[in-house]
């Protein structure tokens, strides 16, 4: 059996479909705000800086480690050298001995020259991991600036949708509180089915849904319905709202 409803009501059907319509626009405004994917990318920015950051911080404290190592290793020499020089200067060291000494003194002179070099060498890579480290810094800061203004632009971007939103909800409840539950029903269904229209205006013989032209019997079919039979579609199974326009 039709479904039947009003020709008032069937009309009204195109005053739901119209706030449905912004409803999906507004929808597809929210997916299309560019501030959204642009707050993900420094988001994951930020993300591996942080773990550069974390990284330059081990490397720093390791090369530290290293340099306090190495001026350990250098004032061991230099100590050994002082108390070879003290032994010899007492004059208390035998002829062999102090032969001894001073051989021992040129391999410290030596020693001490090797060590220093790695000395100098790891605390000139102590301070490109500092520089380094800095660096990273000041663009984390950089980027966490970036990320707010994006942010803040994106926050103010989505709360207009979601007003917009709220407001034709609340729109879309008091349209369809008036009309009839079964022929809601129906339209939903249609409008879940056919990409958000539910219901279309059957214009000068043709389905605004579709954009077909229904034929001459599908025409006359219609023209023969009662105006509270509600009328679908053949080609996309919409709900057809008939009026003066509909070329009947």
């Amino acid at each position: 059996m039709a479904l039947t409803a009003s020709a008032e009501h069937q009309q009204a059907l195109l005053d739901v479909q119209a706030i449905d319509t912004k409803l999906l626009q507004v929808a597809h405004r929210r997916k299309g705000i560019a501030e959204v994917a642009q707050a993900h990318d420094l988001e994951v920015q930020l993300g591996s800086i942080d773990m550069k950051i974390v990284a330059a911080i081990t490397e720093i404290s390791d090369l530290d480690l290293d340099r306090m190592k190495a001026e350990s290793d250098v004032e061991q020499v230099v100590n050994r050298a002082q108390r070879d020089r003290e032994r010899m200067d007492s004059g208390s060291v035998g002829a062999k001995d102090l032969s001894g000494l001073q051989s021992e003194l040129e391999s410290l002179a030596k020693r001490q020259t090797e060590l220093e070099d790695v000395e100098l060498e790891i605390m000139a890579r102590l301070e490109d991991a500092r520089a380094a480290h800095s660096q990273l810094v000041e663009q984390r800061v950089e980027i966490e600036a970036q990320l707010r203004e994006v942010q803040g632009r994106r926050d103010e971007a989505i709360n207009e949708l979601d007003a917009q939103e709220a407001m034709f909800a609340d729109e879309r409840s008091q349209a369809v509180a008036v009309l009839p539950q079964d022929l809601v029903s129906l339209y939903d269904k249609i409008r879940e089915d056919q990409g958000g229209v539910g219901a279309a205006l059957l214009q000068h013989g043709e389905c605004k849904g579709c954009h077909i032209a229904l034929d001459t019997d599908e025409l006359a079919h219609i023209r023969n319905a009662a105006s509270d039979v509600v009328v679908r579609c053949e080609q996309c199974r919409r709900i057809l709202i008939r009026t003066l326009e509909s070329g009947l």
